[in-house]
């Protein structure tokens, strides 16, 4: 193209991490970084997500989630598109559903963990006009 100037022509944004709510399937899911990823299921409720070498957690979904927060944490909130809601205490609410079982299976809960861990850490907040669909 001898004379022409070459424009960007970049058809993808930049990645930018957030939690997302899938109604259809009912789980919150955030992954922080674009890549090849690979899922390890948990438990019924939660799901891990780890890069492509299956060593580093990069994200997690979340199952059930409309259950979760209507039956626990709703109260605590005022619905409105422009609110966030942290992630951290749907762990916390799903951890002491299950109680006893997180400390019959130390897999389980390490995994609980990690999982809050990243949600704190990466201050991990789903958008109003996402659990607007959850509530």
């Amino acid at each position: 193209m001898t004379g022409q100037k070459m424009e960007n022509t970049s058809q993808f944004a930049a990645y930018v991490p957030c939690a997302t709510y899938f109604h259809d399937s009912d789980c919150v899911e955030y992954v922080k970084r674009d890549s090849l990823l690979v899922y390890d299921r948990i438990d019924e409720f939660l799901t891990l997500i780890f890069d492509g070498t299956g060593k580093q957690l990069v994200g997690f979904k979340l199952k059930g989630f409309k259950n979760i927060f209507t039956q626990q944490l709703s109260g605590n909130f005022r619905l409105n598109n422009r609110q966030f809601v942290n992630l951290v205490p749907a762990f916390e609410a799903i951890c002491q559903e299950i109680g006893d079982q997180l400390d019959d299976d130390d897999n389980r809960k390490q995994s609980y963990r990690a999982a809050k861990d990243l949600a704190a850490n990466d201050n991990v907040a789903l958008s109003g006009s996402y659990f607007r669909e959850a509530a």
